[in-house]
């Protein structure tokens, strides 16, 4: 059966009688009987809906501060605008009003309010146009100040479909008819690896007498002669004899699964299949490390596997085997120690997590309750534009900052002048606006 919906495993599983199946699962080989346990919220995917829920009200906000800084302006602004009026009605009382209203007009909060939408609104138009899609508020500014960045393995680092990544010839056979013999012993299949070595020959073999048996393997005749496609304990029974050195005698290690062509007489091939990583990832993982940022890689697949995949990318802490409730733990640990966390994924079982994380991105093929529970939806596919949004929201905060300083700046040099009159109503309205479209110019500069 194949459970990578909930738990991101990227090879099928073996059951027995009396195992535990979790609905979801996708039943890919012999008919099953089952019996019913747990009904609705007693479900596995009911209590990961239940983690999500809870790690998104936890989630921490981040209240709106310029909203916060504009109204408390706007409070001060009328104190001082009644100041300056009774004032000038004791000093000029024909001109109290117009500089009162000079006063007004030229410290209107407009630009200290624009300051963040104007910066948040570019950044975000400049990200969808790189694929990247922004769903919530706070992902952009909380992305500015990420410290840890967490992947997921399968489909996320990977491409999440199996893939022939070397055939090693072990016997007479050359490469094109140890293809066609592969081919031909798995067309009967729905098996994933099945359907990864069908891909390798155009040409089908007339077998009969198939035999297959569940997590090992499949036997047929050919011509008379008897083949086995499937693990080393398995074709090793019908040649009889050790594996011939050259090939490497383990089956199933670490990315790579080893697949055995034999026959009566021979070992014929190694078929080494593995979950191909992502063109991109290897130059994404230097990218963050030079943006000063820890990587962790957390992944339902067995320890071995996620311990090759992270010396090839580089990443010292890798974690495997862990439940939705351990990754969210994981990630709960590392806000505990004061890290900004991001969270990368695109299964089911990746839903919490995400909602746990600060800010989370996920992939644009993943499941659509990942979807939801993200921040951020990558419907690019590509991991090449996460340093890029990083990047820009580091940009975005300092736009931010310009904005804010000019808007205090300009309300600073214009109150007083107002105040003593030098600055006429229509020059006010002219100044108010000018702050406000420079805001606006500097935000823009992140669509570049």
């Amino acid at each position: 059966v194949n459970e990578a919906l909930l738990t991101g495993e990227s090879l099928p599983l073996n059951k027995q009688a009396n195992d535990t199946l979790i609905a979801g699962t996708v039943n890919i080989d012999s008919p099953l009987s089952m019996q019913v346990e747990k009904l609705g919220d007693s479900t596995v995917l009911s209590g990961i809906i239940r983690l999500l829920e809870r790690a998104q009200s936890e989630k921490p906000l981040i209240a709106g501060f310029a909203d916060r800084i504009a109204a408390s302006f706007i409070a001060v602004l009328l104190l001082i605008a009644s100041a300056v009026f009774i004032a000038w009605s004791f000093v000029s009382p024909s001109d109290a009003f117009w500089i009162t209203l000079s006063v007004l007009v030229v410290t209107c909060p407009c630009a200290l309010s624009l300051a963040t939408p104007a910066a948040l609104t570019a950044a975000t138009g400049a990200l969808t146009e790189k694929g990247i899609l922004t769903t919530r508020g706070h992902a952009l500014e909380t992305l500015a100040k990420v410290t840890h960045i967490v992947f997921d393995k399968t489909g996320t680092l990977t491409q999440g479909q199996l893939s022939v990544a070397k055939v090693a010839l072990l016997g007479t056979a050359d490469h094109s008819q140890v293809a066609a013999l592969a081919a031909g012993l798995e067309q009967r299949s729905e098996h994933p690896i099945a359907q990864t070595l069908r891909q390798l020959s155009q040409e089908r073999l007339d077998f009969s007498a198939y035999v297959s048996v569940a997590g090992q393997g499949v036997q047929a005749h050919y011509q008379g002669i008897r083949y086995r496609l499937g693990t080393l304990a398995y074709v090793s029974e019908l040649v009889g004899t050790p594996l011939p050195k050259p090939a490497k005698p383990v089956a199933h290690t670490a990315i790579l699964s080893d697949i055995y062509l034999v026959n009566e007489q021979e070992y014929l091939a190694c078929f080494s299949l593995q979950d191909a990583l992502r063109s991109e990832v290897f130059e994404v993982i230097a990218r963050l490390k030079k943006q000063s940022l820890s990587i962790s890689l957390l992944s339902g697949d067995n320890q071995v596997v996620v311990d090759q995949m992270a010396q090839q990318l580089g990443i010292t802490n890798a974690i495997g085997g862990v439940l939705p409730q351990e990754k969210l733990d994981y990630i709960r640990h590392l806000q505990a120690q004061g890290e900004v966390v991001a969270m990368i994924g695109d299964g089911v079982n990746d839903a919490p997590v995400l909602a746990g994380a600060n800010v989370s991105l996920a992939m644009g093929s993943g499941s659509q309750l990942a979807q939801a529970s993200a921040d951020m939806v990558i419907l690019s596919e590509n991991l090449a534009q996460l340093p890029t949004a990083i990047r820009l929201s580091k940009k975005m905060q300092r736009i931010i900052y310009q904005n804010f300083s000019w808007a205090i700046f300009y309300n600073i040099l214009a109150i007083p002048l107002a105040a003593m009159g030098w600055i006429l109503p229509w020059m006010a309205a002219l100044g108010m606006s000018m702050s406000s479209v420079l805001v606006i110019l500097n935000a823009l500069r992140l669509k570049n």
